[in-house]
């Protein structure tokens, strides 16, 4: 808990392992000067009260001064917006855990177990997919696709291609899942 105050530096919010520091400090220089009185009554606890609501994505809650509140040292807060650098900082938090989700979910199986699981669940060949890729109109795209398929020794769940050959397929989301998770198995 965080509810100390120094009253000779006017720090505030000090933990009681600041204050613990603060005190090795003194001692040492009291073992200089021989005199160690009046250290703690630089040091005061108040009240603490609940930051007031804010957006977390958006703003921060800080810890001001306390003030007296009917005879109380109290705790007060302030609510400030985030700075440019903490929301960049959300913001790549964010993505890395959405990267993450995504590396997480990601299954990857060998080509043949990814052929071997569409003809047995689906009655899809390769020579169906292959004639998928050939409808892609757009060349690049096409060749970038054919390459990707036919040069890959491993499939991953997530893979552009694979997701535009589930979709020219007519596959959803949860048959993608189960013919992952069959070809895994086998």
């Amino acid at each position: 808990m965080n509810n100390i105050r120094n009253t000779e530096t006017g720090e505030f919010g000090l933990s009681v392992v600041d204050m613990r520091s603060y005190f090795a400090q003194e001692a040492r220089m009291a073992m200089i000067a021989d005199d160690f009185e009046g250290v703690l009554e630089h040091f005061e606890s108040y009240a603490t009260t609940e930051p007031p609501e804010h957006d977390p994505a958006t703003h921060k809650a800080i810890q001001i001064e306390p003030i007296d509140v009917g005879g109380v040292l109290t705790q007060q807060w302030t609510v400030v917006p985030l700075t440019v650098e903490e929301l960049a900082q959300i913001e790549a938090e964010r993505l890395a855990a959405e990267q993450a989700a995504r590396e997480a979910a990601r299954v990857s199986v060998s080509k043949r177990q990814a052929l071997l699981a569409l003809y047995d669940l689906k009655g899809v060949k390769d020579s169906e997919i292959d004639a998928q890729i050939a409808m892609i109109p757009d060349e690049t795209t096409r060749y970038r696709a054919q390459v990707s398929w036919q040069g890959s020794a491993a499939i991953e769940s997530d893979s552009p291609t694979v997701l535009m050959l589930a979709s020219a397929l007519g596959l959803s989301e949860q048959d993608l899942h189960t013919l992952f998770d069959y070809a895994k198995a086998l």
